[in-house]
């Protein structure tokens, strides 16, 4: 039986050859001598930041020639994107940038590929826990995979936060830019001029308006006769989500209703139609977010950009594969029993496709064997 490879030094090949080929087409950055950029080498721990690039040319040679494990980019426009004290930076501005992982998303997946583990008491099990079932203890430490259905679930999710920017807030599809991160979730982009100067409260309003909070039945209906109806009839809106909510309920378009049946239509339209995004994500102007084409260093996928059009017509995980050419023979000593599109079982010699092994190898997967072939 092999020795297992350090993952340091196999991630860095793999990687090294897939930024060899990086091309600056391929590379998505708009207003890149504004943008601070910040990334994380094989080997090192920490990242390091505050770094510029005047053309996109230098950004695309340092990829190839520092083969970094993770790149990350400024949602925040910068006078001085490369200065090392941040208000010495000269904020101009930041992109609207939304997050949804599925972290934040109940899934029945995550019996199949996420370990928890108590730190109090000594407890662990698969599944996704937000306290120690035994003890109760808050100090839980996770290792999590993800799987296609995960991924499906937050697409899903990213799908519902368009209809919002689209419809409720009027931005062209044209305008959005998604990204999958290369692991669980997706990050939306709206690099409109509207939102750049935008501050934390009105980002926060905005969130709490995608995800429904601080919806006040009293005020979405009128008061009759006998009882209460929907106060406007529009299809826009919570409005026209309730609408649709109550027709499905009650079967009618315009019913009258008790106060306490309305609120139990909008708690359902909010539990089906809210979007669930990482609030601390928007509201941060200064954030720095993987880079489009990237790949990320805990999985070797692709930081792979959709449209809106595509994201909905695509298989997410073959966008996202990088690493299709050969195989290798792996053994679980324990781990998830499935991941992205693959299935697996620990104890048996296992032949994954490339991108599967080194995505095991890279996460951290307890690996008795990896015989690349």
């Amino acid at each position: 039986m092999s020795q297992v490879p350090d993952p340091v030094r196999v991630g860095r090949k793999y990687f090294q050859a897939y930024y060899r080929g990086a091309e600056a087409a391929e590379v998505y950055v708009t207003s890149l001598p504004n943008r601070e950029f910040a990334f994380s080498y094989f080997g090192e721990e920490g990242m390091r930041r505050h770094i510029s690039f005047g053309r996109l040319e230098e950004l695309v040679e340092h990829l190839r020639a520092a083969v970094p494990r993770h790149v990350f980019y400024s949602t925040a426009y910068y006078r001085d994107p490369g200065a090392k004290d941040m208000e010495e930076k000269g904020w101009l501005g930041a992109d609207l940038v939304f997050d949804i992982d599925v972290d934040h998303v109940d899934t029945t997946c995550k019996e199949l590929h996420d370990k928890w583990g108590c730190k109090t008491c000594g407890a662990s099990g698969w599944g996704g826990v937000a306290v120690c079932p035994r003890c109760g203890g808050e100090a839980i430490e996770r290792h999590t995979w993800v799987c296609e259905t995960c991924i499906n679930v937050a697409r899903d999710e990213v799908l519902k936060l368009v209809d919002f920017l689209e419809m409720d807030f009027g931005f062209s599809s044209h305008e959005l830019l998604v990204t999958f991160s290369g692991h669980r979730g997706f990050h939306v982009h709206v690099e409109a001029s509207e939102v750049r100067e935008l501050g934390q409260d009105s980002r926060r309003e905005i969130v709490d308006y995608v995800k429904g909070l601080g919806l006040d039945v009293r005020f979405l209906t009128a008061k009759t006769r006998s009882g209460y109806k929907l106060r406007y009839e529009t299809p826009l809106g919570w409005y026209g989500r309730v609408a649709r909510w109550v027709l499905i309920k009650v079967g009618s378009e315009d019913p009258v209703l008790s106060l306490s049946e309305w609120q139990s239509i909008l708690e359902e339209s909010v539990l089906r139609e809210a979007a669930a995004v990482d609030e601390k994500v928007t509201i941060d102007t200064k954030r720095l977010i993987r880079l489009p084409n990237s790949l990320h260093g805990k999985t070797g996928l692709r930081v792979a950009p959709f449209t809106v059009h595509e994201l909905e017509n695509s298989d997410v995980v073959d966008r996202a594969k990088v690493f299709m050419k050969g195989e290798v023979v792996v053994q679980l000593e324990e781990g998830p029993k499935r991941v992205l599109d693959v299935e697996l079982e620990a104890g048996k010699a296992l032949t994954l496709p490339t991108y599967v092994a080194l995505y095991l190898l890279l996460n951290g997967a307890k690996l008795l064997r990896f015989d690349t072939r």
